[in-house]
Protein backbone atom coordinates (compact mmCIF):
# COMPACT_ATOMS: atom_id res chain seq x y z
CA UNK A 1 0.00 0.00 0.00
CA UNK A 2 1.30 3.80 -0.53
CA UNK A 3 -0.20 6.84 0.44
CA UNK A 4 -0.49 8.81 -2.64
CA UNK A 5 -2.05 12.45 -1.03
CA UNK A 6 -2.12 13.92 2.23
CA UNK A 7 -3.65 16.89 3.38
CA UNK A 8 -4.56 18.44 6.76
CA UNK A 9 -6.31 21.66 8.70
CA UNK A 10 -5.28 22.39 12.09
CA UNK A 11 -3.63 19.54 13.31
CA UNK A 12 -0.97 19.75 16.39
CA UNK A 13 1.57 22.01 14.84
CA UNK A 14 1.33 21.00 11.19
CA UNK A 15 1.18 23.89 8.59
CA UNK A 16 1.30 22.30 5.34
CA UNK A 17 -2.13 21.79 3.66
CA UNK A 18 -0.68 19.24 1.22
CA UNK A 19 1.66 16.64 0.81
CA UNK A 20 2.45 14.10 -1.60
CA UNK A 21 4.55 11.35 0.40
CA UNK A 22 8.00 9.79 -2.07
CA UNK A 23 7.28 6.24 -2.65
CA UNK A 24 9.90 3.62 -1.42
CA UNK A 25 11.77 4.61 1.75
CA UNK A 26 12.54 8.47 2.63
CA UNK A 27 13.74 9.97 5.95
CA UNK A 28 11.55 13.14 7.15
CA UNK A 29 14.57 15.64 8.96
CA UNK A 30 14.50 18.34 11.36
CA UNK A 31 14.84 19.96 14.59
CA UNK A 32 13.23 19.34 17.88
CA UNK A 33 9.03 20.72 17.85
CA UNK A 34 9.15 21.61 14.06
CA UNK A 35 6.75 18.86 13.12
CA UNK A 36 8.46 15.39 12.41
CA UNK A 37 6.14 12.94 14.88
CA UNK A 38 3.14 15.48 14.48
CA UNK A 39 3.18 14.59 10.88
CA UNK A 40 3.93 10.49 11.85
CA UNK A 41 0.71 11.07 13.90
CA UNK A 42 -1.36 12.59 11.60
CA UNK A 43 -0.43 9.72 8.84
CA UNK A 44 -1.21 7.14 11.21
CA UNK A 45 -4.65 8.74 12.14
CA UNK A 46 -5.62 9.14 8.37
CA UNK A 47 -5.24 5.52 7.60
CA UNK A 48 -7.13 4.39 10.77
CA UNK A 49 -5.03 4.26 13.51
CA UNK A 50 -5.21 4.87 16.77
CA UNK A 51 -3.15 6.86 19.03
CA UNK A 52 -3.09 7.29 22.67
CA UNK A 53 -4.53 10.49 24.87
CA UNK A 54 -7.56 12.71 23.29
CA UNK A 55 -8.26 13.64 20.29
CA UNK A 56 -8.80 16.88 21.56
CA UNK A 57 -5.41 17.51 22.46
CA UNK A 58 -4.37 16.15 18.72
CA UNK A 59 -6.39 19.84 17.45
CA UNK A 60 -4.40 23.17 17.36
CA UNK A 61 -5.04 25.09 20.04
CA UNK A 62 -7.46 27.37 19.42
CA UNK A 63 -9.68 25.45 17.04
CA UNK A 64 -12.75 23.38 17.52
CA UNK A 65 -11.37 20.72 15.37
CA UNK A 66 -8.87 19.05 12.98
CA UNK A 67 -9.20 17.88 9.22
CA UNK A 68 -7.03 14.68 7.98
CA UNK A 69 -7.00 13.64 4.45
CA UNK A 70 -5.28 10.57 2.75
CA UNK A 71 -5.38 9.31 -0.90
CA UNK A 72 -4.13 5.80 -1.01
CA UNK A 73 -3.36 3.13 -3.42
CA UNK A 74 -3.94 -0.28 -2.09
CA UNK A 75 -3.43 -3.89 -4.61
CA UNK A 76 -7.78 -3.72 -5.04
CA UNK A 77 -7.69 0.23 -6.10
CA UNK A 78 -7.48 3.98 -4.89
CA UNK A 79 -9.06 4.66 -1.74
CA UNK A 80 -10.00 8.67 -0.13
CA UNK A 81 -10.45 8.69 3.92
CA UNK A 82 -11.52 11.63 5.39
CA UNK A 83 -11.62 12.76 9.00
CA UNK A 84 -12.52 14.82 11.65
CA UNK A 85 -11.28 14.64 14.96
CA UNK A 86 -12.53 17.11 18.53
CA UNK A 87 -14.35 16.52 21.08
CA UNK A 88 -17.06 14.87 19.59
CA UNK A 89 -15.28 12.64 18.64
CA UNK A 90 -14.21 11.00 15.55
CA UNK A 91 -15.84 11.23 12.22
CA UNK A 92 -14.65 9.04 9.66
CA UNK A 93 -15.59 8.99 5.91
CA UNK A 94 -14.06 6.40 3.14
CA UNK A 95 -14.87 7.14 -0.81
CA UNK A 96 -17.21 9.66 0.80
CA UNK A 97 -19.49 7.19 2.37
CA UNK A 98 -19.79 8.13 6.66
CA UNK A 99 -18.07 4.66 8.03
CA UNK A 100 -17.16 3.13 11.56
CA UNK A 101 -13.59 3.51 12.35
CA UNK A 102 -13.62 -0.27 11.82
CA UNK A 103 -14.43 0.27 7.98
CA UNK A 104 -10.60 1.29 7.51
CA UNK A 105 -9.25 -1.92 8.69
CA UNK A 106 -10.37 -2.87 5.94
CA UNK A 107 -7.43 -1.89 4.20
CA UNK A 108 -3.60 -2.31 5.04
CA UNK A 109 -3.83 0.76 7.04
CA UNK A 110 -0.24 1.79 8.66
CA UNK A 111 2.03 0.82 12.04
CA UNK A 112 3.37 3.38 13.92
CA UNK A 113 6.10 2.72 16.17
CA UNK A 114 7.09 5.85 19.08
CA UNK A 115 10.38 5.58 21.53
CA UNK A 116 7.69 5.19 24.07
CA UNK A 117 6.90 2.02 22.76
CA UNK A 118 9.27 0.63 25.15
CA UNK A 119 7.18 1.37 27.88
CA UNK A 120 5.11 -1.55 26.77
CA UNK A 121 7.88 -3.81 28.13
CA UNK A 122 9.23 -2.10 30.91
CA UNK A 123 5.93 -0.67 32.23
CA UNK A 124 2.96 -1.81 34.18
CA UNK A 125 1.06 -5.27 33.19
CA UNK A 126 -1.90 -3.13 32.53
CA UNK A 127 0.07 -1.34 29.82
CA UNK A 128 1.16 -4.67 28.38
CA UNK A 129 -2.25 -6.10 28.18
CA UNK A 130 -4.08 -3.14 27.11
CA UNK A 131 -1.68 -3.40 23.82
CA UNK A 132 -2.42 -6.84 23.49
CA UNK A 133 -6.31 -6.15 23.20
CA UNK A 134 -5.57 -3.32 20.68
CA UNK A 135 -3.41 -5.85 18.48
CA UNK A 136 -6.22 -8.48 18.84
CA UNK A 137 -9.27 -6.12 18.31
CA UNK A 138 -7.50 -4.61 15.04
CA UNK A 139 -7.94 -8.37 13.43
CA UNK A 140 -10.62 -9.58 15.05
CA UNK A 141 -14.46 -8.23 15.48
CA UNK A 142 -15.38 -10.91 17.39
CA UNK A 143 -12.69 -10.15 19.80
CA UNK A 144 -13.54 -6.15 20.07
CA UNK A 145 -17.47 -7.45 20.88
CA UNK A 146 -16.54 -9.90 23.61
CA UNK A 147 -14.08 -7.48 25.21
CA UNK A 148 -16.60 -4.76 25.44
CA UNK A 149 -19.45 -7.02 26.32
CA UNK A 150 -16.56 -8.59 29.22
CA UNK A 151 -16.06 -5.22 30.77
CA UNK A 152 -19.91 -4.11 30.72
CA UNK A 153 -20.55 -7.45 33.23
CA UNK A 154 -17.28 -6.76 34.77
CA UNK A 155 -19.10 -3.15 36.15
CA UNK A 156 -22.22 -4.79 36.87
CA UNK A 157 -20.61 -7.13 39.38
CA UNK A 158 -17.69 -4.64 40.90
CA UNK A 159 -21.18 -2.61 41.54
CA UNK A 160 -22.64 -5.56 43.46
CA UNK A 161 -19.42 -6.39 45.18
CA UNK A 162 -18.64 -3.25 46.16
CA UNK A 163 -22.18 -2.61 47.88
CA UNK A 164 -21.77 -5.97 49.69
CA UNK A 165 -25.36 -7.26 48.34
CA UNK A 166 -27.31 -8.87 45.50
CA UNK A 167 -26.83 -12.42 43.30
CA UNK A 168 -23.45 -12.90 41.67
CA UNK A 169 -24.53 -15.66 40.04
CA UNK A 170 -25.85 -14.19 37.01
CA UNK A 171 -22.71 -11.98 36.27
CA UNK A 172 -20.10 -14.77 36.92
CA UNK A 173 -21.73 -17.11 34.27
CA UNK A 174 -21.72 -14.04 32.40
CA UNK A 175 -17.85 -13.15 32.94
CA UNK A 176 -16.93 -16.49 32.34
CA UNK A 177 -18.75 -16.82 29.21
CA UNK A 178 -17.03 -14.03 27.45
CA UNK A 179 -13.93 -14.44 29.60
CA UNK A 180 -13.16 -18.13 28.51
CA UNK A 181 -13.66 -16.91 24.87
CA UNK A 182 -11.20 -13.88 25.33
CA UNK A 183 -8.68 -16.44 26.81
CA UNK A 184 -9.34 -18.65 23.85
CA UNK A 185 -8.91 -15.91 21.43
CA UNK A 186 -5.69 -14.80 23.03
CA UNK A 187 -3.57 -18.01 23.02
CA UNK A 188 -4.74 -18.78 19.24
CA UNK A 189 -3.36 -14.93 18.06
CA UNK A 190 -0.10 -15.46 20.91
CA UNK A 191 0.41 -18.85 18.96
CA UNK A 192 0.28 -17.29 15.08
CA UNK A 193 2.23 -13.88 16.63
CA UNK A 194 4.88 -15.33 18.16
CA UNK A 195 7.13 -17.13 15.50
CA UNK A 196 6.97 -13.47 13.57
CA UNK A 197 8.00 -11.39 16.60
CA UNK A 198 10.92 -14.14 17.26
CA UNK A 199 12.15 -13.53 14.13
CA UNK A 200 11.88 -9.80 14.03
CA UNK A 201 13.65 -9.82 17.18
CA UNK A 202 16.43 -12.12 15.98
CA UNK A 203 17.28 -9.63 13.17
CA UNK A 204 17.86 -6.99 15.30
CA UNK A 205 19.56 -8.45 18.43
CA UNK A 206 20.77 -11.79 20.38
CA UNK A 207 18.95 -13.03 22.56
CA UNK A 208 15.94 -15.47 22.49
CA UNK A 209 12.74 -13.70 22.75
CA UNK A 210 9.68 -14.97 23.75
CA UNK A 211 5.85 -14.27 25.04
CA UNK A 212 3.77 -15.56 28.16
CA UNK A 213 0.26 -14.83 28.70
CA UNK A 214 -0.33 -15.80 32.37
CA UNK A 215 -3.86 -16.27 33.64
CA UNK A 216 -5.37 -15.82 37.16
CA UNK A 217 -7.44 -18.83 36.67
CA UNK A 218 -6.11 -21.08 34.45
CA UNK A 219 -7.95 -24.11 36.11
CA UNK A 220 -11.50 -22.06 35.13
CA UNK A 221 -13.13 -18.94 35.28
CA UNK A 222 -16.62 -19.81 36.95
CA UNK A 223 -14.94 -21.95 39.28
CA UNK A 224 -11.95 -19.54 40.51
CA UNK A 225 -15.09 -16.69 40.98
CA UNK A 226 -16.70 -19.00 42.96
CA UNK A 227 -13.79 -20.00 45.08
CA UNK A 228 -12.71 -16.23 45.73
CA UNK A 229 -16.37 -14.74 45.89
CA UNK A 230 -15.91 -13.77 49.88
CA UNK A 231 -12.20 -12.52 49.14
CA UNK A 232 -13.73 -10.24 46.68
CA UNK A 233 -16.77 -8.54 48.68
CA UNK A 234 -14.06 -8.03 51.28
CA UNK A 235 -12.40 -6.23 48.83
CA UNK A 236 -14.83 -4.77 46.65
CA UNK A 237 -13.56 -5.96 43.35
CA UNK A 238 -13.17 -8.69 41.07
CA UNK A 239 -9.75 -10.94 41.01
CA UNK A 240 -9.95 -13.44 38.54
CA UNK A 241 -10.33 -12.76 35.23
CA UNK A 242 -9.06 -11.50 31.44
CA UNK A 243 -8.92 -8.08 32.99
CA UNK A 244 -6.09 -9.23 35.53
CA UNK A 245 -4.30 -11.73 33.25
CA UNK A 246 -0.78 -10.63 32.28
CA UNK A 247 1.88 -10.87 28.45
CA UNK A 248 4.79 -10.80 29.67
CA UNK A 249 7.89 -10.64 27.16
CA UNK A 250 10.53 -12.81 27.72
CA UNK A 251 14.45 -12.41 26.82
CA UNK A 252 16.27 -15.72 27.40
CA UNK A 253 13.94 -16.83 29.52
CA UNK A 254 13.60 -14.10 32.30
CA UNK A 255 10.96 -11.43 32.11
CA UNK A 256 12.13 -8.78 30.25
CA UNK A 257 10.09 -6.16 32.50
CA UNK A 258 12.44 -7.03 35.30
CA UNK A 259 16.04 -7.99 33.99
CA UNK A 260 16.22 -6.27 30.53
CA UNK A 261 18.17 -3.24 30.40
CA UNK A 262 16.88 -0.32 28.23
CA UNK A 263 18.53 -1.02 24.88
CA UNK A 264 17.18 -4.41 25.58
CA UNK A 265 13.34 -3.44 25.81
CA UNK A 266 14.47 -1.13 22.76
CA UNK A 267 15.02 -4.09 20.71
CA UNK A 268 12.00 -5.56 22.34
CA UNK A 269 9.76 -3.18 21.63
CA UNK A 270 10.70 -2.68 18.07
CA UNK A 271 10.61 -6.35 17.05
CA UNK A 272 6.56 -6.08 18.46
CA UNK A 273 5.97 -3.35 16.62
CA UNK A 274 7.68 -4.81 13.20
CA UNK A 275 6.13 -8.54 13.85
CA UNK A 276 2.67 -6.24 14.21
CA UNK A 277 3.23 -4.72 10.47
CA UNK A 278 4.55 -8.44 9.32
CA UNK A 279 1.57 -9.79 10.59
CA UNK A 280 -0.99 -7.10 8.67
CA UNK A 281 0.74 -7.89 5.75
CA UNK A 282 0.08 -11.52 5.51
CA UNK A 283 -3.42 -10.88 6.87
CA UNK A 284 -4.36 -8.01 3.66
CA UNK A 285 -1.44 -9.46 1.45
CA UNK A 286 0.29 -6.18 0.67
CA UNK A 287 2.41 -4.26 3.35
CA UNK A 288 0.97 -1.36 5.38
CA UNK A 289 2.82 1.98 5.56
CA UNK A 290 5.63 1.53 7.87
CA UNK A 291 6.51 5.04 10.61
CA UNK A 292 9.42 4.89 12.57
CA UNK A 293 9.58 8.45 14.83
CA UNK A 294 13.01 9.14 16.36
CA UNK A 295 13.99 6.40 14.48
CA UNK A 296 17.88 6.09 15.55
CA UNK A 297 17.13 6.91 19.30
CA UNK A 298 18.55 4.02 21.37
CA UNK A 299 19.07 2.05 18.62
CA UNK A 300 23.07 0.65 18.05
CA UNK A 301 24.34 0.16 14.60
CA UNK A 302 23.46 -3.10 14.28
CA UNK A 303 19.64 -2.87 15.44
CA UNK A 304 19.58 0.17 12.92
CA UNK A 305 20.58 -1.37 9.83
CA UNK A 306 18.43 -4.29 10.59
CA UNK A 307 15.33 -2.21 10.73
CA UNK A 308 16.89 0.25 7.37
CA UNK A 309 17.23 -3.38 5.88
CA UNK A 310 13.13 -4.11 6.59
CA UNK A 311 12.04 -0.40 5.61
CA UNK A 312 14.07 -0.86 2.46
CA UNK A 313 12.42 -3.44 1.06
CA UNK A 314 9.02 -1.88 1.50
CA UNK A 315 7.13 -0.08 -1.18
CA UNK A 316 6.30 2.82 1.42
CA UNK A 317 8.23 3.79 4.92
CA UNK A 318 8.73 7.03 6.71
CA UNK A 319 11.52 7.23 8.95
CA UNK A 320 11.64 10.53 11.05
CA UNK A 321 14.72 12.15 13.25
CA UNK A 322 17.26 14.28 13.32
CA UNK A 323 19.25 12.59 11.02
CA UNK A 324 18.92 10.49 8.03
CA UNK A 325 19.79 6.83 7.30
CA UNK A 326 22.49 6.33 4.19
CA UNK A 327 21.45 6.67 1.31
CA UNK A 328 17.47 7.51 1.60
CA UNK A 329 15.98 10.42 0.15
CA UNK A 330 15.96 13.16 2.71
CA UNK A 331 12.67 15.48 3.37
CA UNK A 332 13.12 18.22 5.40
CA UNK A 333 10.78 19.53 8.27
CA UNK A 334 10.74 23.04 9.34
CA UNK A 335 7.79 24.95 11.56
CA UNK A 336 5.26 22.30 10.59
CA UNK A 337 6.07 22.41 6.63
CA UNK A 338 7.88 19.49 5.14
CA UNK A 339 9.58 19.70 1.77
CA UNK A 340 11.09 16.86 -0.79
CA UNK A 341 13.62 17.46 -3.20
CA UNK A 342 11.67 17.96 -6.57
CA UNK A 343 8.47 18.45 -4.33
Amino acid sequence: MRLLLFRQRNFRNLVLAEFRPPSGLFAVVGGNGQGKTSLLLAFHLALGGEVRGGLADLVRFGEAEAWLFAEVETLLGTYRVEQRLGNGGREVRLNEKPVPLRGLWELPGSVLVLPEDVEVVLGSKEERRAFLDRLIARFSRRYAALLSAYEKALRQRNALLKAGEGELGVWDRELARYGEEIRTLRRRFLKRFLPLFQEAHRALAPGEAGLLLEETAPEGLLEALKARREEERLRGQTLVGPHRDELVFLLEGRPAHRFASRGEAKALALALRLAEHRLLWEHHGEAPLLLVDEWGEELDEARRQALLAYAKALPQAVLAGLSAPEGALVCSMQGGVVLCPGG
